[in-house]
């Protein structure tokens, strides 16, 4: 894992379908949902922007919710809207962001050790939070990346 940093992100175009899913099923919905993006966007005769997003909305026990999307070219919005994709923006402003390398069931620590760096600075995370994958479908669970995007609240003025 690389140590939290805190960043300011523009904010881009980002073209997704709303999702829930248990928290089994999660891994075959985010699966089946990439490729329906894959053939909406090549619907569209849009290339991505950027690396699969999942904007995560809601979380229990049970159930998920959450955007899963790619970002998108100003340019090719209209077109990715008419093929029945959402149409909202990446997270933009005051971030803490890291990367976390190996399986997905060992995220837990990242963001434990973003809560704790978030609690030393006394800065407060937003409860919505993202995440942007990268690696080829071949990539082995030990040296996949995740990066965590949380983003920050701003203080009250």
């Amino acid at each position: 894992m690389t140590e939290p940093v805190i960043v300011e992100l523009q904010a881009k175009p980002f073209a997704y379908l709303s999702m829930e899913a248990t928290l089994l099923a999660m891994p075959n919905a985010v699966a089946d949902g990439l490729q329906k993006l894959a053939d909406l966007f090549a619907r569209a005769d849009a290339p991505v922007a950027g690396g699969p997003l999942v904007h995560y909305l809601a979380f229990d026990t049970r159930l998920v919710d959450f955007d899963l999307g790619f970002p998108a070219r100003p340019g090719d919005v209209e077109r990715l809207r008419a093929t029945g994709l959402l149409i909202g923006e990446t997270p933009g402003g005051p971030s803490m962001t890291a990367r976390h390398f190996g399986p997905y069931d060992s995220l837990s620590e990242t963001y434990i050790t973003m809560d704790e760096a978030m609690r030393r600075l006394a800065i407060t995370g937003a409860r919505d939070i993202w995440e942007s994958y990268s690696g080829s479908p071949g990539t082995s669970a030990d040296r996949f990346c995740t990066e965590v995007i949380w983003p920050i609240i701003p203080e009250a003025e």
